[in-house]
């Protein structure tokens, strides 16, 4: 579902990369892409190491800093290795676009009152009761098992 809802504002983003940092068109679509790998990575790793509150403040846009800062930097490395981008333009374009992606799904699962099972348990794959319990109930010494 969390695909979904960025796959819908790709091409809306792809055109802002191009129009504000003139990117070409390629290199903009491959930006978006890594941008969306790297924020399902880190919202999944949040949510299967029982951080579920931290990964949908993320999503909401509530995400406190480091988090999206650590995701952000990754990001930049991964403009400038894998799509070429410069190091200065990247340090532009990876802000914006995580900010639009947040932006748009926070705005999505508002307006469609989506919840955190909704968005996360496509994400984890499953059920997202049963992903996260296993998790954390190895992290408390299997109490709620």
């Amino acid at each position: 579902m969390l695909d979904n809802i960025i796959d819908q504002v790709k091409g809306q983003l792809t055109g802002e990369l191009q129009n504000k940092f003139h990117l070409q068109p390629d290199a903009a679509n491959r930006s978006v892409d890594l941008a969306k790998d790297n924020l399902l990575h880190e919202v999944k790793n949040r949510a299967t190491s029982g951080d579920v509150g931290g990964a949908m403040n993320m999503l909401k846009g509530d995400a406190g800093g480091s988090g999206v800062n650590s995701m952000i930097s990754k990001y930049v490395t991964d403009l400038t290795s894998k799509v070429g981008i410069p190091e200065n333009i990247a340090q532009q374009v990876a802000p914006f676009a995580i900010n639009f992606i947040i932006q748009k799904v926070s705005g999505k699962m508002a307006s469609d009152n989506l919840g955190q099972s909704d968005i996360l348990g496509s994400l984890v794959g499953g059920s997202i009761k049963d992903s996260l319990g296993k998790g954390l109930g190895g992290k408390l010494g299997g109490l709620f098992k």
